[in-house]
């Protein structure tokens, strides 16, 4: 069985790769932060891989991320 996330785990994703910031993220989909972070949580775990690299100078995306982020904006 193939994964297929829902549009609204894609809009979160989008929203966290433009700002990468989980509190400008959740505010720009109109979500709580914790709400946002876990639904972004269990696309990574669905998917399998890490979309962000979290460290202590912010967060960036990770390769896989990279090659995602175009693929969610054309869905």
């Amino acid at each position: 069985m193939q994964f297929r996330p829902s549009s609204r785990q894609l809009d979160y994703f989008i929203a966290l790769a433009e700002t990468l910031h989980f509190g400008k993220a959740a505010e720009k989909c109109n979500v709580s932060q914790p709400t946002l972070s876990s639904q972004f949580k269990l696309l990574e775990d669905q998917l399998g891989c890490i979309l962000l690299e979290r460290g202590a100078g912010g967060i960036s995306l990770t390769a896989a991320g990279e090659r995602l982020l175009p693929l969610a904006r054309q869905a």
